[in-house]
Parts: C-alpha cells; sequence; structure tokens
C-alpha cells in the first residue's frame, strides 16, 4: 500500500514540476526552473521509492501514462493549449494502455520460473 502511495505522490510531484517548468518561460524565471527541477528529483525519488514494491513495467506505464495525460489536460485547461481530435486519441490510447499493462496475467511456466529466479539471484548479488 505504502509504494502505491509513493507512486502516486510522485505523479503528482512530477506533474508539479512540469507545470513550473512551463512557468519558468524557458528559465526566464530561474527560481520557478529550479523549483521544477527540484520537484523533478523528488519524482523520481519517490518513484524509485514505489518500484521496490511494484513491478517496473506496470509502476512506469502508470507514472508515465498517469503524468503524461493530466499534465495534457492541465496544458489544455491552465495554458490555454487546444484540444485536437488527434490529442483525444491520444489520451485514449494512454488510458487504454495503462488498463492492458495492469490487467492479470497467467501464471508463468515452471521454466519462465526458473530463469526469473536466477535473473534476480544474479542482481541481488
Amino acid at each position: 500500500m505504502r509504494a502505491w502511495v509513493q507512486l502516486i505522490f510522485a505523479i503528482g510531484v512530477e506533474i508539479a514540476g512540469t507545470s513550473l517548468l512551463k512557468l519558468s518561460a524557458g528559465f526566464s524565471h530561474p527560481f520557478i526552473g529550479m523549483a521544477g527541477m527540484l520537484l523533478y528529483g523528488l519524482a523520481i525519488f519517490s518513484f524509485s521509492r514505489a518500484l521496490s514494491q511494484i513491478p517496473l513495467s506496470v509502476g512506469y506505464a502508470i507514472w508515465a501514462g498517469v503524468g503524461t495525460a493530466i499534465t495534457g489536460l492541465i496544458g489544455i485547461i491552465v495554458f490555454g493549449e487546444l484540444m485536437t481530435a488527434i490529442k483525444i486519441v491520444g489520451f485514449s490510447a494512454i488510458i487504454v494502455g495503462v488498463i492492458l499493462l495492469n490487467a492479470p496475467v497467467k501464471a508463468p511456466t515452471d521454466e519462465a520460473t526458473v530463469r526469473q529466479s536466477r535473473w534476480r539471484t544474479r542482481i541481488n548479488r
């Protein structure tokens, strides 16, 4: 449960950091830009903590997908960017992709389990 909270926090901080980078106007306002970079660092730290419990493929799909979709909506709502048919298709693809990556999978075969176990053993040394 804690890992999911860290993932949600990472997404929120990354979205805030991205918004601040937009507000910095290409670092014309350096303190705002530095605050955005600081939030990016905090997002990466929180995301790495979340990945200690969440599979990489699931965690990254959620982080990137939700972050991209919400950032896109902020661009449209806050910064006055245009909502186009292509953007609607893109947002839909992100949502479908995250759902598919979180779909339950069948249990791995014995061969796959053995290979995965060997891989984890090598990494944990």
